[in-house]
């Protein structure tokens, strides 16, 4: 009963997600905002090689626990 009542679910949040898209299609394209995505992709790439760089660095001390 609750697969089937997710599935109902999901498929209600589908149908009205398809229908706000329907609504906005016809909006004006905003103007690119250039210090917004040069923010965005900075913090999307820094954050990552920060999180891989402290997985990396940490390896060794995980080692030594065990």
């Amino acid at each position: 009963m609750a697969k089937l009542i997710g599935f109902f679910v999901s498929m209600l949040m589908l149908m009205l997600g398809a229908v706000h898209a329907a609504e906005i299609a016809d909006a004006p394209i905003p103007e690119p905002n250039y210090v917004g995505i040069i923010v965005f992709l900075v913090l999307m790439f820094g954050g990552g090689g920060w999180f891989m760089w402290k997985v990396m660095r940490n390896k060794p001390k995980d080692e030594e626990k065990k």
